[in-house]
């Protein structure tokens, strides 16, 4: 029942005041008429739970999971190799001269971190060769890179 009396579509007197705008009419349909509309119970979830769900149902995860294996695939090898190099070389008082290729995987480290953060900043958004999610898998790349780099040193130099 409309309380102006017209019975075009069940309007109200209300919407007649409201914006037309393209925009106007797509957030209504969704979060007052749609899928987002206080009418259903909502289900509570973690926010890690959110992450991942969105993460796995969106269309950033391929490039994602690209970007962040990239990064696996060079400091995984880079760190082995350092975990070793530690433990041959590595000593804490009285150190005989170091090696020449000693300091090596840590240069290479920090050049290929420095190269990929630029990566991931030049690669935001969807530009023309890699899409959203890609700088993302990137930069968590480099990240958990750098930790596992730094964790598989620490191991070798503790194993002297």
């Amino acid at each position: 029942m409309n309380p102006d009396g017209n019975a075009e579509s069940g309007k109200s007197k209300a919407d007649s005041f409201q914006s037309q705008t393209p925009a106007m009419k797509a957030w209504k349909k969704k979060y007052i008429e749609g899928e987002m509309s206080d009418d259903e119970p909502s289900v509570s979830s973690s926010p890690i739970e959110n992450f991942s769900a969105a993460l796995a149902l969106s269309n950033e995860s391929k490039e994602f999971w690209a970007g962040f294996m990239l990064l696996m695939t060079i400091y995984l090898p880079l760190s082995i190799i350092s975990y070793f190099n530690e433990s041959i070389n590595g000593c804490f008082w009285g150190c005989p001269p170091f090696p020449p290729y000693y300091h090596l995987p840590r240069l290479i480290a920090l050049v290929s971190t420095g190269y990929f953060l630029g990566l991931a900043l030049n690669e935001r958004g969807d530009s023309g060769n890699h899409g959203v999610g890609y700088a993302k898998g990137v930069f968590l790349g480099v990240v958990l890179g750098v930790l596992m780099f730094i964790m598989f040193s620490g191991a070798g130099w503790v194993q002297e």
